[in-house]
Order: C-alpha cells, then structure tokens, then sequence
C-alpha cells in the first residue's frame, strides 16, 4: 500500500474510531448511573470484588478514558502510543463482553445489555461481542498501519 493511501487509510479508521468513542462516552455520561449500575454488575461478575463499591467511580473514569482517547484519535496526536491505547481498550473490552457472551454467570446470567452507547442503543451479550470483535480489528488494523509507516518506535510523536 503506498505512503499517500496508508495515510488516507489510517485517518478514516482513525475517525471512525474517534467518533465511536467520543459518542459512546457522551452517551455514557448522559446516563452516568445507568452506566455505573452495569458497570457494577460487570465488575460483581467478572472482576475484582473490592471494585463494588467504585463502581460509580469506575464509571465515570471509563467515561473520561473513552473521551480522551477519542480526542487524541481524532486529533492524530501522538499516533503510535494512542494506536496502542486503542487495542488496550478495546482488548479490555473484547475480554468483558466474550466472559459475558460465553461465560455467563452460574447464578446471574449474562448481563443483558453492555451499556456500550448508554441508554440509547442496547446491544445482546452476543452483539456486544461482535462490537467489541469489529472495533478491536480495526484497532488493530490502525496499530499495524502505524507500526508500518514509523516502525516499532513509541517515542516518536507522530
């Protein structure tokens, strides 16, 4: 692929990806206790107990995370090291909706919706899997371009 079409690649992902996240935040936050209750049943299903009673917290930092992550996307600034952020965030979340897709609990069930995009859009255990699957590919697809063009150093701010 050459330089001029790996960059109007890479700007389009990087994007589309941007838009995801900073909506998926603002959409979070605009329904921040609803998003706090199912983060609190992820965390009571899947993670570390001691996390319970955070769960607003943890909430609201997801929140902040999405949200700077997705400026720095669309901003292209510091490419490589927010190309890693992306994979790291969505292998979080690819690793949270595959336990609740295929995993569900003993006693509880899967958790019936992710509350990826808050109260508006309710994805299925399954849905959300496929989501996470997409976005985590594309991801990838964006890290694999970026370590093309600049090679495997980190440090460069490009």
């Amino acid at each position: 692929m050459g330089s001029s079409k790996l960059n109007i690649c890479s700007s389009i992902i990087r994007s589309i990806l941007g838009f995801v996240l900073i909506s998926s935040a603002i959409l979070k936050f605009a329904s921040i206790s609803s998003f706090a209750q199912e983060v609190q049943l992820y965390i009571d299903l899947y993670l570390l107990d001691f996390l319970h009673e955070w769960s607003h917290g943890v909430a609201v930092a997801v929140c902040v995370l999405e949200l700077l992550i997705g400026i720095l996307t669309l901003t292209g600034l510091c490419r490589m090291k927010v190309s890693m952020m992306l994979v790291a965030i969505f292998s979080f979340f690819l690793y949270l909706t595959s336990l609740n897709a295929f995993f569900p609990s003993e006693y509880f069930g899967s958790i019936e919706s992710c509350g990826c995009f808050g109260e508006l859009i309710h994805f299925t255990p399954m849905e959300s899997f496929y989501k996470s699957v997409v976005l985590w590919g594309v991801a990838v697809m964006l890290l694999a371009m970026m370590i093309k063009r600049n090679g495997l150093l980190i440090f460069k701010n490009k």
